[in-house]
């Protein structure tokens, strides 16, 4: 399910005209696990098949053995596919795994600006008798912090992300 935000700190969120990211860094993570296992599948069925290979190939010799071990040993070959699907599914599994990672970062730091938002709301509330209402006037200013602080923080993580 991922990390969800508090009903109160997503009002903040969506006064500040974001909306709570529906990504799972759970499931991210995950699907980069299991995208790293395949690759050692991938592994495996290699080296099985490149010991097969080599059985068919040692104590054989002709013609036929040659094409064979030629095939076997060209760059379209069944092994140099595997190889490369393997390398293809550990970038891919590390991507998703760094993608959870940027995710969980970027949430638990809009979290904690809203608190941080929070808590001077209400000390701007607390505080209104006594300034005649002059500390509500800094909610808007506050408000206008925490929606460039959140804004600075996705552009950062864009920019991990595109790196």
């Amino acid at each position: 399910m991922g990390l969800q935000i508090p009903g109160e700190l997503a009002d903040l969120l969506n006064d500040l005209g974001y909306t709570w990211p529906k990504s799972d860094e759970e499931r991210l993570f995950q699907l980069g696990r299991d995208w790293i296992g395949f690759a050692s599948t991938l592994t495996a069925i290699r080296q099985d098949g490149d010991a097969i290979a080599a059985s068919v190939t040692s104590g054989n010799q002709g013609q036929a053995i040659e094409a064979f071990r030629s095939k076997v040993s060209a760059d379209d070959s069944a092994s140099a596919v595997l190889d490369r699907g393997t390398t293809g599914a550990q970038v891919i599994g590390a991507g998703l795994i760094m993608c959870a990672g940027l995710v969980l970062t970027l949430k638990i730091n809009v979290i904690i600006q809203l608190t941080i938002l929070a808590a001077e709301i209400i000390e701007a509330l607390a505080t209104a008798p006594e300034t005649f209402g002059g500390s509500l006037l800094e909610i808007p200013v506050f408000k206008k912090l925490t929606d460039m602080a959140i804004n600075l923080l996705i552009n950062e993580a864009m920019e991990v992300l595109l790196e």
